[in-house]
């Protein structure tokens, strides 16, 4: 009875522990994906606040109504003062913004929390904005906290917790729920322990956990650094546990009836089944899910063994399924391609339900009766099946109506967008429509070969992956037009350098398409061509700096005017220097003008001290430069510049970086 007692309880305990570790490691991923979620929401608050736009914006226009969803007031303020009310009413505004310098705000974009009452704060931003008459000011808004925190009908927090954001000094920003103060002192703005980021409290007679995740504004905005804060019931988290934790004094009592019997007819008799018992409780304390208990002795022993059996069998899956969406959580939030994302979620499902395939569905939002459809079919050793399919109205019709789920047999008709399945012998379909805004987003389809009896579990497991993956695009995409912006601004900052002089106009393009060419042959990684291309983008960017005089002068220059030129290398570099994410960049632009035999400005490098980007970039910039047209000379014949760059081979330019030119011209 004692041992049997002591290793129960011992699984007992270590299979608390590891719910309450995965508990907190999925609560501090989802405070970073909602911290990282408000960062970018704030980008999209700053990318409209665009004074232009704001002036010139029509009253109704698509550009109008994002704003008045996004902000409660904008108004424009000079010398402390509002002297004109776009929209809302955004009085009274804190000192802390009516005392920000149009200098600072044309730096970063100020962000600003007013506290409004106990559980919100009011939230400002500002930018500067420049007037006609050549004055400064600034362009404040108070932007909606129902968007910025992500509540209400958008709210994307997992069921269940409530969050609170407080900012360094503890001052409570938003709250949706009451926090204790000495809750708030325990909070320290750590990043070098995760174990720091976790507390357990109890309030009101309940048990909480919350864990707390520190939020860096200040790399992207000038404002206070936050601190997200998770809370879950400590309920809610050993729910899983609910029906061991009842099972465990029946086991135990009945276990006691079995070992005093069996004591009485044979000790040997009774010592085995407990010997096997003991084993599978060592196994199962090893989180061996698997482990069955074969007991045929007809008795008591049996039934307990059976008992043990189906407890550890329903806890497996309810950690198999928790372990397949921490899997799935890690691997979506490790990579934001979304044929990764789809590959990862569709094969892992498809080994957790055991199907014969697994489709996930996506409506076009410019085309609503077009499914741009994913399927995992098993045959194809996991490859992911990617093509359109119509959706009929009255499939569509359907879905609307039974919006939870419904099963498809194969005397039904089967709808277009399960085609792919054809190739397979599934027969049967788990149908789960997937909404947005009450509005069919989505389709994911479970199939399987003969009638599949779903429990209320499955149900919910698949549910809740298939909203999983949904939010797993939804992230992608936002992040894929992120960087589609990002390039996109690269491009016009590298025509804007070119347009600075109308022979150089394009040259930066040209010089970032050879450059990315040469790296490829060389055997260059995607990180170092990825920094090569944004340097190769912005190496002129400091020519800004240079008059236009000596830019487009038709004669030679003078010694002076040289000098200023060679000056363009470092002004671009302290031009990019405030950019954090362009850090890598920098070497580049800075070292492009450097000689391989260290005769180069601004630094005179040589050799492998200039970074490899330079030397390739150095090569691209001087071919573009000769075959173009010059206020000063005509453009070289291709022929005639490649000579000339091999003729420099190993004195202006790197031996190896020429190879790669000729190879790549060949």
């Amino acid at each position: 009875m004692f041992p049997i007692i002591v290793f129960s309880y011992v699984s007992f305990i270590q299979v608390s522990s590891n719910l309450k570790e995965q508990s907190i490691a999925r609560l501090q991923s989802y405070a970073k994906t909602y911290g990282l979620g408000i960062i970018e929401r704030a980008s999209f608050l700053e990318a409209d606040l665009d004074a232009n736009s704001l002036i010139t914006a029509s009253s109704g226009s698509a550009y109008s109504k994002r704003l008045t969803e996004h902000f409660k007031s904008i108004a424009i303020v000079k010398d402390g003062k509002v002297i004109r009310t776009l929209f809302g009413n955004i009085t009274p505004i804190p000192d802390s913004i009516l005392s920000i310098s149009s200098k600072q705000a044309l730096q970063k974009t100020i962000i600003a929390f007013s506290k409004n009452d106990k559980s919100n704060s009011r939230i400002f931003l500002a930018k500067s904005i420049k007037h006609p008459d050549n004055s400064f000011g600034l362009i404040v808004g108070e932007a909606d906290h129902l968007y910025l925190w992500s509540l209400g009908a958008d709210n994307s927090l997992p069921a269940m917790t409530e969050a609170g954001i407080i900012d360094q000094t503890r001052q409570i920003l938003y709250s949706s729920f009451n926090i204790p103060l000495e809750v708030l002192q325990k909070i320290k703005f750590d990043t070098t322990s995760l174990e720091s980021r976790s507390l357990e409290y109890s309030a009101g007679g309940e048990d909480y956990l919350i864990v707390h995740w520190p939020l860096f504004l200040k790399s992207r905005f000038d404002g206070p650094n936050l601190i997200i804060i998770l809370r879950n019931f400590k309920t809610d988290i050993f729910a899983p546990l609910a029906h061991f934790k009842v099972l465990f004094p029946l086991v135990a009592l009945l276990s006691f009836w079995i070992v005093l019997l069996m004591s009485i007819i044979s000790i040997r008799k009774n010592m085995i089944p407990l010997e096997t018992l003991k084993a599978a409780t060592l196994r199962l304390a090893r989180r061996d899910f698997k482990t069955r208990v074969d007991v045929s002795s007809g008795d008591e022993f049996e039934d307990l063994a059976n008992a043990f059996n189906t407890s550890i069998a329903s806890l497996g899956r309810q950690f198999n399924a928790m372990e397949v969406m921490a899997y799935i959580d890690q691997s979506i939030h490790s990579s934001l391609n979304t044929k990764e994302i789809i590959n990862i979620s569709l094969n892992s499902i498809h080994k957790f339900f055991s199907c014969k395939s697994v489709s996930y569905s996506i409506i076009k939002a410019n085309q609503p009766h077009v499914l741009h459809t994913f399927s995992c079919i098993p045959n194809k050793s996991g490859e992911i099946i990617e093509e359109d399919l119509i959706l009929s109205k009255e499939d569509k019709h359907l879905y609307l109506k039974q919006q939870q789920f419904f099963v498809i047999d194969e005397q039904d008709c089967t709808p277009s967008f399960l085609s792919p399945a054809a190739c397979t012998k599934a027969r049967h379909f788990l149908i789960l429509p997937l909404f947005q805004n009450n509005s069919l987003a989505g389709i994911m389809a479970l199939g399987h070969s003969e009638p599949h009896q779903y429990t209320e579990d499955d149900l919910n497991y698949a549910k809740r992956l298939a909203h999983q993956v949904s939010t797993a695009l939804s992230n992608a995409r936002l992040m894929e037009e992120l960087e589609q912006l990002n390039w996109g601004t690269l491009e016009a900052l590298a025509r804007t350098v070119d347009a600075k002089s109308k022979w150089t106009a394009g040259h930066s393009e040209r010089v970032a398409d050879l450059s990315v060419k040469i790296a490829k042959t060389m055997g260059c990684n995607d990180k170092e061509i990825k920094a090569l291309q944004r340097a190769s983008f912005l190496h002129d960017i400091g020519k800004i700096g240079i008059p236009p005089s000596i830019l487009d002068k038709p004669g030679k220059l003078t010694p002076e005017e040289y000098n200023i030129i060679k000056e363009h290398p470092a002004i671009g570099a302290k031009i990019l220097e405030p950019i954090e994410s362009y850090t890598n960049i920098i070497p580049i632009v800075l070292q492009h003008h450097e000689y391989y035999n260290g005769k180069g400005y601004p630094q005179g490098l040589a050799g492998e001290q200039i970074t490899l980007g330079a030397r390739i970039l150095s090569v691209a910039d001087v071919y573009d430069a000769l075959i173009s047209d010059r206020p000063y000379r005509e453009g070289w014949v291709k022929l005639n510049v490649v000579k000339l760059i091999c003729d420099q081979s190993g004195k202006q330019f790197d031996p190896k970086v020429v190879e790669a030119l000729i190879y790549t011209m060949s």
